[in-house]
Formats: structure tokens, sequence, C-alpha cells
């Protein structure tokens, strides 16, 4: 059976709309998700990194029930893929305060997932055991070699990243894998 890895923050989790909610109310600014254009927030926003963690943590510790599926039917489309034949793994990134919200939103929302893998430290999800990884940041697929896969989920911040596999929507990995 292959292992199909999925990222979560942007690709099951949409966690992107509330942390520009919660950026607009501490900077006083009315941006929307569709202004993040660059992965750079930092730059972009002229923000330091430890606060955009911050933000970040915040919202999975204090909203995470709030955080919408980026796609209405997730439940859906991951019962779909492990019938497929996909043994399902979602790797993600993340701070320790977040994992049992993590769970949680997984719960809520009827996630389907074989495993949860949670990378605590900068070790490159590209090390870890899958047979096609999806995610919405690039920099997490340009190392995967064949015969491993890197399919990129469309979010503003990597319109203009050129990627040979991108989706929209995780309901048409069925016609790529």
């Amino acid at each position: 059976m292959k292992t199909l890895a999925i990222d979560l923050d942007s690709v099951l989790a949409d966690t992107m709309v509330l942390w520009a909610e919660e950026f607009n109310k501490r900077k006083k600014t009315s941006i929307v998700k569709d202004d993040i254009v660059s992965w750079e927030l930092s730059e972009t926003f002229n923000i330091p990194v430890k606060e955009i963690s911050q933000i970040f943590t915040d919202i999975w510790q204090l909203r995470w029930d709030e955080i919408p599926p980026t796609e209405p039917d997730i439940s859906y489309t991951t019962k779909v893929l492990h019938q497929n034949g996909y043994r399902i793994s979602i790797l993600t990134k993340r701070f320790r305060p977040s994992v049992a919200n993590v769970a949680k939103w997984l719960d809520l929302y009827d996630v389907y997932c074989d495993d949860l893998l949670f990378i605590y430290d900068d070790r490159p999800k590209g090390e870890y055991p899958f047979d096609i990884l999806v995610d919405d940041a690039p920099v997490n697929l340009m190392h995967i070699r064949t015969p491993r896969k890197g399919i990129l989920y469309n979010q503003p911040w990597n319109r203009d990243f050129i990627w040979p596999t991108r989706i929209s929507k995780l309901i048409q990995l069925t016609n790529l894998i």
C-alpha cells in the first residue's frame, strides 16, 4: 500500500483565514488570505518571525474549532483516497502545545488518517516515509526525488512558483495518483 502524506495547515485546515483575522486585530489592518502572496510573511507584513509563529500558536490553542477546512468535503475526500488504496499520513510541522487541538480538529471534521506525524524541529518533510506528499509550501517539495512525488496544493503564496503537478482540491488526486 502506498503512503499519501498530506500537510495540515493550508492543505486540510485553512489556517491562514484566521491568521489574517488575528493579524488584523493586532495590527489594525485589513488583510485577507488572498493578500498573502509570499510565504515570507515577515518581509511582506514587516513582522518578526517569532510574532508570526505566536499568531499560529494562538490560533491552534485558542481558536482551533474556528479554523475552517480548506474544502467543504474534506472528510469524504480523505476517505475516498484511503478507499482507493492509499495509507493516509498527515505530516505537519508545529509547536507541541497545538498537538492535542490538531487531533480535536481532525475529529471535528472527521478527517480520515492512518497516522499523524508531528515534526517539531527543522527536519525536512522529504526525510519522512511517504510515496506522495501534498503540501502548499514549495520548500517542502523541492528535494523529493523519483520515484516519490510532490504535489503542490494551490494557495495565493505559491501562485508564482513553477511546479509540474498542482491541485486546487484534494479530490483531484484521484485522477493523478
